[in-house]
């Protein structure tokens, strides 16, 4: 029986439109305080697990990422990889993406992180 990291940090992001890739404004929770801010004491790190709510412009429902890797962080931004996605979340994340102008030459259609402003 493997056991999945526990996430004490979320994150509700709103993915912006008109980027190249996915990316967002988002607000950080502390799931283990009782009023859920995130305290100084509680640090995020690189190698820390979050769990993600994201909403799509225009849109009034969120999707849920149970488990999301924090990839790096400074002082208002971070990327997270996204680890445990349920296929109708990856398939909504791979259109919205595919409708986005993407201003590099890439055909990156890759899913696995997004890039979040706090």
């Amino acid at each position: 029986m493997s056991l999945q990291p526990i996430s004490r940090v979320a994150i509700n992001c709103i993915l912006a439109k008109g980027g190249s890739g996915l990316e967002g404004d988002g607000c950080l929770y502390d799931l283990s305080a009782p009023d859920r801010r995130l305290s100084p004491q509680t640090q995020l790190r690189a190698g820390d697990y979050v769990k993600l709510r994201l909403w799509l412009p225009d849109e009034d429902s969120h999707m849920s990422v149970e488990l999301a890797e924090v990839d790096w962080i400074d002082s208002h931004r971070l990327k997270v990889d996204l680890l445990s996605l349920s296929p109708e979340v990856r398939a909504k994340l791979h259109q919205f993406k595919a409708s986005q102008r993407v201003t590099r030459s890439t055909h990156d259609t890759t899913t696995e992180h997004i890039l979040i402003r706090f």
